[in-house]
């Protein structure tokens, strides 16, 4: 019967010992989720703890083709840009945040794009089968991914600002042009077809079918409500390789104005965007 005591003392030490663990335990689990849930709070006052989001975008767009010289490989022609050309893009935004302000983006877009070059040959001598001048206005269509850091800042005042910078892969899936030549035949008899814009379609070759772009951008997101977000940014997009035009392509016979040929430079595809998008 003295036994009594020491086994209730024994159970109730037991007992202390593991309701102890057990608040620690509680403890431990709030303090890293607090830790680990360290985001600005939404409006509602919620924390926003989303480490994968989607959205989707438009984005209006300038773009132009720069020669990177100022003549062809064999320096026959003067190359130049011709002027800009207004198009747009769509798509969807991936992103993954490894850090709360640190992230990885990617997503799948169509870019509707071009630009307009103009070459000039040097020697302006009566020859035949010479082209002696070409304008030509593409329209280029590219399925892009791109892969890029993004940068962004703590909440203020509502707004969250990010800079960044990567590259895409774009995948030509559309080429037109609208092309003008000045030229002369077998018996040097000179030809201008600028009364009427030849339409170029199906390319015959002349776009690479690959092309990279490096990518940098700066915006701000804010937040709409507890899940949705608006999203503006400026994005510079530019074209590293390859040349955008292939004009080893160039044939009079194949492009249907008469004999002769013609050269254009290293030929690079650029162009800046305003993007507008909602994250969900």
């Amino acid at each position: 019967m003295q036994a009594t005591p020491t086994i209730i003392f024994s159970m109730n030490f037991k007992s202390i010992i593991a309701t102890g663990l057990l608040l620690g335990s509680f403890s431990l689990v709030q303090a890293q989720s607090g830790a680990s849930s360290s985001y600005s709070p939404s409006p509602s006052g919620k924390l926003d703890v989303n480490k994968i989001r989607f959205g989707v975008y438009i984005a209006p767009n300038i773009s132009w083709m720069k020669p990177t010289a100022a003549t062809d490989d064999a320096r026959l022609y003067n190359v130049s840009s011709d002027g800009s050309k207004v198009g747009f893009s769509y798509g969807l935004m991936a992103e993954y945040f490894f850090a709360e302000n640190y992230g990885i983006v990617s997503g799948l877009g169509i870019n509707s794009t071009g630009g307009k070059i103009i070459a000039n040959k040097i020697d302006q001598s009566p020859a035949a089968n010479t082209v002696f001048k070409t304008n030509f206005e593409y329209r280029l269509q590219y399925l892009e991914i791109p892969l890029a850091l993004k940068l962004r800042t703590d909440d203020i005042k509502g707004f969250r600002f990010f800079g960044q910078l990567g590259a895409s892969m774009g995948i030509n899936i559309g080429k037109k042009a609208d092309y003008k030549v000045t030229y002369s035949d077998a018996a040097a008899v000179n030809h201008d077809t600028s009364a009427n814009k030849i339409k170029l379609t199906g390319g015959f070759g002349l776009i690479a079918p690959v092309m990279f772009s490096m990518n940098i951008g700066v915006g701000a997101e804010y937040p709409l409500n507890d899940k949705l977000k608006a999203y503006v940014g400026l994005f510079f997009n530019n074209g590293f390789t390859p040349d955008v035009t292939k004009p080893e392509k160039f044939d009079g016979d194949k492009l249907g104005y008469g004999s002769g040929n013609f050269r254009d430079a290293n030929t690079r595809l650029n162009n800046m965007s305003l993007r507008l998008g909602l994250f969900f």
